[in-house]
């Protein structure tokens, strides 16, 4: 795994196998809290699943009740925190989100939102956003490129701190950082 800070708020991941992403989430999870809505895109088989399903395993969901809520389209988790997994794939418009009553699920829990770019305008936008990208790091590797919320540009630099080997400086300049650990 390694990360870089290309700019205030955002944060890239070259996530190198499965493990990877799993620690990812593990680290996202340390630092969210009631009303975060998390947006993630990328193409079929990007990784979208897996980190949602890290996250809320993160949160004390019971891994074995997670699953793509692509046939129900909600799939919602009792965690420390309610998870709320969303999965917009199936959706033919925007206004199908809407109309699920999603924005009622903003207020008090986690809500996790697979294919997001296709609802993106129906999000709030104090929302983190990750994209991944599957092609160019390799046969199994990903790129994530996390921003996080705009009022909260600095939990980018927490999950950074989150992500670093254990004595790595967190206050460092964006730089390229090698999390193998």
């Amino acid at each position: 795994m390694k990360a870089t800070r290309p700019e205030p708020g955002v944060l890239e991941v070259q996530l190198d196998c499965e493990e990877d992403t799993a620690r990812l989430g593990r680290a996202i999870a340390e630092i969210i809290g009631p009303g975060t809505v998390i947006g993630l895109a990328g193409p079929l088989g990007a990784g979208k699943t897996r980190l949602a399903r890290a996250i809320a395993e993160a949160m004390d969901v019971d891994p074995s009740a997670i699953s793509s809520p692509t046939f129900v389209l909600i799939q919602e988790y009792e965690g420390r925190l309610p998870v709320y997994h969303f999965d917009t794939y199936r959706l033919t418009t925007p206004e199908a989100f809407d109309e699920l009553g999603s924005a009622e699920y903003w207020r008090d829990g986690v809500s996790l939102i697979e294919w997001a770019d296709r609802v993106a305008p129906l999000l709030p936008d104090d929302r983190w956003w990750i994209a991944i990208d599957p092609s160019g790091v390799g046969p199994s590797g990903r790129l994530a490129r996390i921003a996080a919320p705009p009022s909260h540009p600095e939990l980018a630099d927490a999950l950074f701190a989150r992500l670093a080997p254990t004595g790595a400086n967190a206050d460092s300049p964006p730089a390229p950082a090698d999390l193998t650990a």
